[in-house]
């Protein structure tokens, strides 16, 4: 032992140093978190991450406690469940299984590496140098082709210049122009002006598939995206969720041009 944090553990004759599992086993959680969070666009802080990835720590006790094979399964997953909500929240039950279905899937890709690494009797520190860097290439290989491409972090920065951060789909069935300003239209949850005193608002009426609605909307002063500020915007508030896998906004088609190069 180099000090006294370092434990073994001897199990069928393998030898586990447990100061470089907890380490080792910090680091990978925070990478498939994070990779998760790249390629699903979900725009999470750091903080939630690493507060996730310290929460996967308790995993190790599974080495240590001797469960039954159902008993560890339920635990494991019970646990992946847990560390997903810490890190993106849960909105829905589509959201959350697509979280771990993507937690999972890496966990996998990064599991088969590492027995790789094993078998060949590559180093450690070697894993460690080479993880991010093949993780990297991945991900932006997978998001370059992925259907999340046209997910956004959005500011909405209101007259009084109050500034909110929305997760927001560039929807090109959206085509809704105000009536009044002639201004395209985006859409937001309702829920996410609930901490917005609003004083001024006016209606529009937007006809969805064969039925006239009144949309409640508001004027802003602009919205940024991309390093851009958009000015020429009215926010529109739905009542009912946006059923979009983890998103609360519904960019306008005609901001397209403002916002990507096709």
């Amino acid at each position: 032992m180099t000090n006294n944090f370092i434990l073994l553990i001897y199990n069928d004759g393998m030898i586990i140093y447990l100061d470089l599992l907890i380490l080792l086993n910090f680091i990978y959680d925070f990478i498939i978190l994070y990779t998760v969070s790249y390629v699903l666009k979900r725009n999470i802080s750091i903080k939630r991450i690493i507060i996730s990835s310290l929460i996967g720590e308790i995993s190790i006790l599974f080495l240590l406690l001797n469960f039954n094979y159902y008993l560890l399964i339920i635990s494991k997953i019970t646990l992946a469940i847990i560390m997903n909500i810490i890190s993106f929240k849960y909105y829905n039950i589509k959201y959350l299984i697509t979280n771990l279905s993507y937690f999972y899937m890496l966990s996998i890709i990064l599991a088969g590496f590492i027995y790789y690494m094993y078998l060949n009797h590559i180093n450690y520190i070697i894993i460690l140098i080479l993880l991010p860097i093949i993780f990297i290439v991945y991900i932006i290989q997978f998001n370059n082709k992925n259907k999340y491409k046209y997910y956004y972090k959005v500011g909405i920065i209101f007259n009084n210049n109050h500034k909110i951060i929305v997760n927001a789909y560039l929807d090109t069935g959206n085509n809704i122009i105000d009536d009044i300003s002639l201004k395209p239209v985006i859409i937001v949850d309702k829920d996410v002006l609930k901490n917005i005193k609003i004083n001024k608002f006016h209606y529009i009426n937007v006809k969805i598939l064969n039925e006239i609605i009144l949309l409640k909307c508001i004027n802003i002063k602009q919205i940024e995206i991309n390093n851009k500020r958009i000015k020429n915007v009215v926010l529109g508030i739905s009542n009912n969720t946006i059923g979009i896998d983890g998103i609360n906004c519904l960019l306008n088609n005609n901001l397209r041009k403002e916002i990507i190069d096709d």
